[in-house]
């Protein structure tokens, strides 16, 4: 079958479906080289090739030849996370879901790094791009193929997590606090540390994009306003 891009492939219900002009792609490849890259690099027989998930589906084209159009639409090109535009789709999406058939609750998570604009001052801008790489990193590994994630400006990130209360989500962002928190990432030899804030709420049916965007941010400016490397929910 001939196809547009150098591999698609769908993965559904543990089943994985591969049309591929790439050789050596098969499933055991797709499991430790592809799954859940959301956009990133990746080497296959010394070629540079593009991975860009959405939804069950990976795009793979070469590097150089990937249409920059379709990946800047969805994606942050230096996290790999969903932009901005994105994610508020995604939660106008689940909003408009729960509003009308009253269950499926979702919460929301605004992540932000503590004094940011520090480590750019001290070791340079290409550090805090790595710091952004190294946060967004740890967040993936901790969060479900259901959540989504996204960078909704600087340094903050929005994560919302799809049947989700405030109890859970508050759990969660105490393993991604944590985590942040004791990890050691290395720049021009010189090891870095840093921690974040974190605001989380849970939709409630009164709500709308606006009124959720802006009770998370409260929640984050307090966790900020606190002493930082903290979490406050409302």
């Amino acid at each position: 079958m001939e196809i547009n891009f150098d591999a698609v492939i769908t993965e559904k219900d543990n089943k994985v479906e591969i049309l591929s002009n790439i050789d050596g792609i098969d499933e055991k490849f797709f499991n430790q080289n592809i799954k859940d890259k959301k956009c990133d690099e990746i080497n296959i027989n010394n070629n540079k090739y593009w991975v860009i998930q959405k939804g069950n589906i990976y795009i793979i084209d070469k590097f150089k030849c990937f249409d920059d159009k379709i990946k800047n639409a969805l994606y942050d090109a230096l996290t790999g996370c969903y932009n901005k535009k994105e994610t508020q789709i995604f939660i106008e999406k689940l909003l408009y879901t729960y509003l009308r058939y009253k269950k499926e609750p979702f919460s929301l998570l605004m992540i932000d790094i503590d004094f940011f604009k520090k480590i750019n001052d001290t070791y340079g801008h290409l550090a805090g791009d790595k710091a952004l790489k190294e946060m967004t990193k740890i967040v993936f590994s901790l969060i479900r193929q259901s959540d989504f994630f996204g960078r909704y400006g600087g340094e903050e990130f929005l994560l919302v997590l799809p049947s989700t209360k405030i109890t859970g989500a508050i759990k969660l962002a105490k393993r991604i606090k944590d985590s942040i928190e004791n990890h050691i990432f290395e720049f021009d030899k010189n090891d870095i540390k840093f921690t974040v804030s974190i605001g989380v709420t849970s939709v409630g049916l009164n709500d709308d994009y606006e009124s959720l965007i802006s009770r998370v941010d409260e929640a984050l400016y307090e966790a900020k306003h606190k002493g930082r490397n903290r979490i406050e929910y409302r």
